[in-house]
């Protein structure tokens, strides 16, 4: 799951491995340069070179940069002092401890995607160098679907241990703001959007049954509420509604550590 990086280098090879690292840092892509200027905020050297070093590989393979995300930094900062702490086996959970998702939620960071990479080595260079020579870690790297990173960076006995936690971070939109998005993707399968939202919106927060009179109720979880169901484009193909509501609100899952929301539509 993990390398740890055990390297008995002689004094060249560290010296040769730093005159790298700062070749890499000056010969980074503008968009690469970028997103490190947003990662100023608590980001140490060592973190900010490995975000770097991130985003200059996910350019190399046409690739957007990642974002640096200071909730995400938290949660992988809590967990790369667990790591030295334990002086054992780099895990992404110890005993007692929230794993990945929770630790990335409880830290405030909102997302419907989140990865971690964990590594130790003399260097950013090395540690990077090693994720990506590992199947897992260089997957998380090159995951397409990811657009935010946070870092952590601990030295200890000659050795940084490194924690990054990557994301698909979304925004937090109001209720409102996602209904109409959600009206306009229906509007886009041919249903039009009601003259009032109240009823859905009131299906949305009932525990069960819906209010008012619709043909059908569809009502779903998910991160995004843009996302239509199957079954709810089953139900628009069969040309029997012309018309919806739209409802959304807090997700009803207990718990919930991504972030997600209820949406209720109303078919008429």
């Amino acid at each position: 799951m993990f390398l740890k990086v055990n390297c008995l280098c002689t004094m060249q090879i560290k010296l040769r491995t730093r005159e790298l690292f700062l070749v890499l840092l000056t010969t980074l892509t503008t968009a690469a340069l970028s997103s490190v200027m947003h990662a100023q905020a608590g980001a140490s050297p060592a973190e900010q070179a490995l975000l770097q070093l991130t985003n200059r590989t996910r350019v190399a393979h046409n690739l957007p940069p990642l974002h640096w995300d200071s909730d995400l930094a938290n949660a992988a900062r809590a967990h790369a002092q667990r790591v030295v702490r334990e002086h054992g086996e780099l895990l992404h959970q110890y005993s007692g401890e929230p794993d990945l998702t929770a630790r990335g939620a409880q830290s405030g960071a909102h997302f419907t995607t989140i990865a971690e990479n964990i590594g130790s080595g003399p260097d950013p260079v090395q540690i990077h160098q090693t994720w990506m020579s590992t199947p897992s870690h260089r997957s998380n790297i090159l995951d397409p679907n990811l657009n935010a990173a946070g870092i952590a960076v601990v030295a200890d006995q000659g050795l940084l241990y490194a924690v990054e936690d990557l994301s698909h971070s979304v925004a937090i939109q109001s209720f409102d703001s996602l209904e109409k998005q959600v009206a306009q993707t229906l509007q886009a399968h041919g249903i039009a959007p009601a003259a009032s939202n109240a009823d859905a919106r009131q299906t949305c927060s009932m525990p069960s049954g819906a209010a008012g009179t619709p043909k059908l109720v569809v009502q779903w979880d998910g991160p995004d509420p843009t996302l239509l169901p199957d079954a709810l484009l089953r139900a628009i193909a069969t040309g029997g509604y012309t018309s919806a509501q739209v409802g959304v609100c807090a997700t009803k899952q207990p718990n919930p550590q991504f972030t997600t929301y209820n949406v209720a539509v109303l078919l008429y």
